[in-house]
């Protein structure tokens, strides 16, 4: 089921107080919203003319939320804060996740992508205070990044200085590891792996 970042976001609107005078615009808005979806839902075309159908959609639900309902209707607050309060790249998030679909890309991977805002790996590092230290629970730092939208998954790790993986001296986690991420800023990052094998 693709994520909803940008329903997310219009029901947070709605539930922030500074937020109040616009709850008529806000609630058509969401109804605007799942007429959207079920739009992109009905949708059976394939390959770049599902691509053209989503698009024509999309840029039909912008105009309308961002024209004819904040602009046109919306408080100097929304006008102001459409942006902090992410409706608008929100609805770019939830569309992106829409062309990760077996009809546009036939060769998606077997497995579930995930798909979607992440917070995405970006490195890796052990900060052991001292030699003795190098027979404790392993201290990692793990960098990561905040993603609009990202294409990947969630890899699962155990660090220990027991082969054993003895419960007291290992350190455990998950990290979400992205091969594309865009940014609102409109930056798309690839990213390149190496397996090393034993």
């Amino acid at each position: 089921m693709p994520r909803t970042p940008h329903r997310e976001k219009l029901i947070a609107a709605m539930a922030n107080p500074k937020c109040a005078e616009d709850l008529p615009v806000l609630r058509e808005a969401q109804q605007g919203y799942e007429h959207w979806v079920a739009q992109m839902d009905a949708l059976t075309s394939e390959g770049r003319k599902k691509v053209e159908d989503l698009t024509a959609l999309l840029n039909r639900y912008k105009d309308f939320l961002e024209v004819d309902l904040i602009a046109e209707r919306g408080s100097p607050f929304l006008k102001r804060q459409k942006g902090q309060l992410k409706l608008d790249n929100s609805v770019m998030e939830e569309f992106l996740v829409r062309l990760i679909d077996p009809a546009i890309l036939p060769n998606l991977p077997s497995f579930e992508l995930e798909v979607g805002p992440q917070t995405a790996f970006m490195s890796l590092s052990f900060v052991p205070p001292s030699i003795a230290s190098l027979d404790e629970k392993p201290e990692v730092v793990l960098k990561v990044k905040d993603q609009d939208f990202a294409i990947g998954k969630s890899l699962h790790f155990k660090f220990s200085p027991t082969a054993d993986f003895n419960e007291a001296k290992t350190m455990q986690g998950r990290l979400y590891l992205a091969v594309v991420a865009a940014d609102s800023d409109g930056a798309v990052e690839h990213f390149g792996f190496h397996s090393i094998q034993q």
